[in-house]
């Protein structure tokens, strides 16, 4: 963790701060999050007691599936946050987009997750912790059912 990284929507109607913001990103490549994003989701996971929100009345979340919201701005649609909602060691984090952030420097890629499903137009650079759709979900469904 380092330091503080502040982001904000389109039309900055909903504004966030992160303290120990998290040094590395991860993407998601299910097909929510690209018909959410347009493209693989690449965001970081951020505990609920470190980030501050400023503009929550412009928040809109959609229950995206059973163990997830997606979180946009009522105001411009901005994309941005996603939330597991069921008991995983992530419960209730944020998944914070990385074209929120102010300043998106200095964060590499990590992890992939629904790496089966990533169109095969793109490759993400560097060597990243990988989990196929079966693997993630099989991770979620022991979680709900503890």
């Amino acid at each position: 963790m380092a330091g503080v990284r502040t982001g904000r929507c389109l039309c900055g109607a909903v504004q966030i701060s992160i303290r120990n913001a998290p040094v590395a990103l991860g993407a998601c490549h299910c097909e929510n999050c690209r018909r959410w994003t347009g493209s693989a989701l690449i965001g970081l996971t951020v505990a609920p007691e470190d980030i501050a929100i400023v503009g929550s009345d412009s928040v809109t979340a959609y229950r995206s599936s059973d163990w997830a919201t997606r979180s946009f701005c009522s105001v411009c649609g901005s994309t941005l946050w996603y939330r597991l909602t069921v008991p995983t060691p992530e419960e209730g984090s944020y998944e914070i987009p990385v074209g929120l952030l102010d300043n998106p420097h200095g964060l590499p890629l990590t992890s992939e997750i629904y790496i089966d499903r990533k169109p095969d137009g793109y490759v993400l650079a560097g060597a990243t912790r990988q989990q196929t759709a079966a693997e993630f979900e099989a991770f979620i469904q022991a979680s709900m059912k503890e």
